[in-house]
């Protein structure tokens, strides 16, 4: 056999490494601002809820110490896996990104946040209660801001992923 050499510099693409670091910057960044939702929805609830009305400063720290202690970071490290998977039904399937990563991003927060925070340390004058009795307590309590928070974070990655697609 003989092989011709191309002339001129070739260009060695590696796109799955591009893809792949594209795909962790965008759940890195979507997850911020899920945090981002869920503390300011913290924050507002505590501060304008039912009873004593702290400050806003009191519901911030308050807010951000729970964004840990709670169970949330713990679910957004949790949910690397499903939503990578996620990713790929929707590489795979071609479904409409602008509904399905939001759809996916919030029924996956909401999940994993109920899971997380029936299973997060509780502070010991609270009565002792079965898993499926603290994840329907954390729905009750925390439902619809894990509801808002996953719809932020699967909108912010599919805009991300738009943006980026549309400079390739």
């Amino acid at each position: 056999m003989i092989f011709k050499r191309k002339e001129g510099p070739s260009k060695v693409r590696n796109l799955w490494h591009f893809d792949l670091a594209r795909r962790v910057a965008g759940y890195a960044v979507s997850a911020i601002l899920a945090s981002l939702v869920y503390v300011v929805w913290l924050m507002v609830s505590i501060t304008f809820g039912e009873g004593n009305h702290p400050s806003l400063i009191f519901g911030l720290g308050f807010a951000s110490f729970f964004l840990f202690a709670d169970g949330f970071a713990l679910a957004l490290l949790l949910m690397i896996v499903p939503w990578a998977v996620a990713v790929w039904v929707q590489f795979k399937t071609r479904l409409d990104s602008r509904i399905y990563f939001p759809t996916v991003g919030a029924s996956l927060l909401f999940a994993f946040g109920c899971t997380t925070a029936s299973i997060s340390p509780k502070p010991l004058w609270m009565e002792n209660q079965t898993f499926l009795e603290g994840a329907v307590i954390a729905a009750e309590r925390q439902g619809i801001g894990l509801l808002l928070s996953g719809i932020a974070f699967g909108a912010c990655y599919c805009w991300l992923e738009r943006k980026i697609q549309a400079r390739l």
